[in-house]
């Protein structure tokens, strides 16, 4: 009997030892990864435009752009670009955001700005431009101001 007890222990020495021993090998389930890490999804966006102009009774119309970034590389197909006549009123629309993409870049007449932002999350912008053209009639011509407002949200 002695000698089987004498058995056990070594046999249970020998494995604490070897699992003392072992620092590489992991004790525990590997973690699972973080949400933020989940494969990142498309997702819908809005718009709007909306311009006016101070003195001109004629139709005026302002440019202004937008798209999609990847690490400030702009996603194919993502571009969009407008010629809107202010005395439409706001335009809106509505597209997909890419999953990939981190950042937007806009530009409302001459006046433009970069965004970047975390692709899992939500994003809002507004961007907005001045512009100023000549307008003629028969007696006089004049600087006209158009003042535009871009809004994003996605």
């Amino acid at each position: 009997m002695y000698s089987r007890r004498m058995q056990s222990c070594l046999l249970l020495g020998a494995a604490l030892l070897a699992a003392c021993s072992e620092r590489n090998a992991p004790t525990s389930p590997l973690a699972r990864p973080l949400a933020a890490t989940a494969a990142l999804v498309d997702r819908p966006y809005t718009w709007t435009f909306k311009c006016q102009d101070k003195k001109s009774a004629k139709d005026l119309s302002m440019d202004y752009s937008f798209a999609w970034t990847e690490n400030t590389v702009v996603i194919s197909g993502t571009e969009k670009s407008y010629g809107h006549p202010c005395s439409a009123g706001p335009f809106t629309g509505v597209g997909v955001r890419p999953g990939t993409a981190n950042g937007f870049t806009a530009c409302v007449a001459s006046t433009c700005q970069s965004w970047s932002f975390d692709p899992a999350g939500s994003f809002s912008a507004q961007l907005q431009g001045t512009a100023y053209t000549v307008t003629c009639s028969t007696r006089q011509c004049f600087y006209v101001k158009i003042d535009g407002t871009l809004t994003v949200a996605s």
